[in-house]
């Protein structure tokens, strides 16, 4: 069986951060998000990996490559024109298997593929979708399942009136072949406002997947640092990160040089080659790779992406420090999010600009 990604948005809620960064290559927990997609898919044995790409094709195409890295099989299917997600779907027609695993590029989950998949053969289904209980439905796509868990209806962004329940479209799909024929080709079209209804208007079998799986959109920023600091708290657990955790839940990575006079809080997640002075440092922080911060500053609840200088006495707190930074000494930054390349002159103070 083979898996289609779909990662062609341009990240826009993720603004600053995607400026110059995919969204599928945003570091969480200093490892490139597709790399947990990737290592989730190898958990159930699946290799052959298609990426359905629009926004900077070659930029994704140099950093992957063929997959022989990641131990896996990559194939492309370009958009010259953003085609949606069901466009997407239907544009990689031609590396389509029978049965195929489809991924939504900003889901972050440790899902049960092969109960999944059971449920799918089991029920002879053209789509099984996995669904996610959410305390907030209004947000997502909202499905109503019978006591068989065969879905009913789909309900986009719904009031609060509206939503008959919790269990949100959760950007998991196993599809069959067959599901092809209700998508348009070259046409921007969706999975979920377009194919979805009329498959069951022309009453196809339609199956849930309800579980209780680590799940999160990595979308927003918020999100976004949720995900890392899920992680570094180990409530989405991940050999590439959670194994190597310290029992005080620190992490550093190779060839840095940090103070004996830097106390480090855990949990804490450091690159490699960083240089760190004494100052204090934690809990939930964590540090890229090149990274060099002075003496006496203060970082916690912050996310710092690779090659950021940090001056003397600075202040970070609930912060995300984007690639290539510099700050400069005695600065004080809280609840802000600074694009790559920013820098932040001696003595500036900036609180409360973005809110995370």
């Amino acid at each position: 069986m083979r898996a289609l990604i779909l990662i062609g948005g341009e990240g826009t809620r993720l603004r600053p951060l995607t400026l110059n960064t995919l969204k599928c290559m945003v570091p969480i927990a200093n490892k490139h998000f597709f790399e947990y997609q990737i290592q989730m898919l190898k958990k159930y044995k699946i290799k052959d990996i298609i990426l359905s790409i629009c926004y900077l094709p070659d930029k994704i195409k140099h950093l992957i490559g063929n997959g022989k890295k990641y131990k896996v099989n990559i194939r492309y299917a370009i958009e010259d024109i953003p085609l949606g997600t069901a466009g997407a779907v239907k544009n990689a027609e031609f590396l389509f298997t029978d049965t195929m695993v489809v991924l939504n590029g900003d889901v972050l989950t440790d899902i049960d593929l092969n109960k999944m998949f059971y449920i799918h053969k089991k029920n002879n289904a053209i789509a099984t979708i996995g669904l996610h209980e959410v305390d907030d439905p209004t947000m997502y796509g909202v499905v109503q399942t019978d006591e068989n868990e065969r879905i009913l209806n789909f309900l986009e962004k719904p009031s609060w009136t509206e939503a008959r329940s919790k269990w949100i479209n959760a950007g998991i799909y196993i599809f069959d072949r067959k599901i092809l024929n209700y998508i348009p080709q070259g046409k921007n079209y969706s999975l979920e406002r377009g194919v979805f209804p009329e498959l069951l208007k022309n009453g196809e079998k339609v199956m849930a997947f309800k579980n209780d799986a680590y799940w999160i959109d990595i979308g927003t920023l918020e999100k976004y640092m949720q995900a890392n600091f899920d992680i570094l708290e180990k409530r989405f657990k991940i050999p590439l990160i959670s194994k190597k955790l310290s029992r005080w839940n620190i992490k550093t990575g190779k060839k840095n040089d940090i103070s004996l006079r830097a106390f480090l809080k855990g949990p804490i997640l450091i690159g490699d080659f960083c240089k760190i002075e004494k100052g204090n440092y934690g809990p939930l922080t964590i540090v890229g790779n090149h990274c060099e911060i002075d003496k006496d500053c203060l970082i916690s609840n912050s996310i710092i992406w690779d090659n950021v200088k940090i001056g003397k006495n600075v202040k970070i707190v609930n912060s995300i420090i984007g690639k290539n930074c510099e700050i400069q000494s005695n600065s004080i930054l809280e609840r802000v999010v600074l694009g790559d390349n920013s820098k932040v002159t001696e003595f500036s103070k900036i609180i409360g600009e973005v809110t995370i």
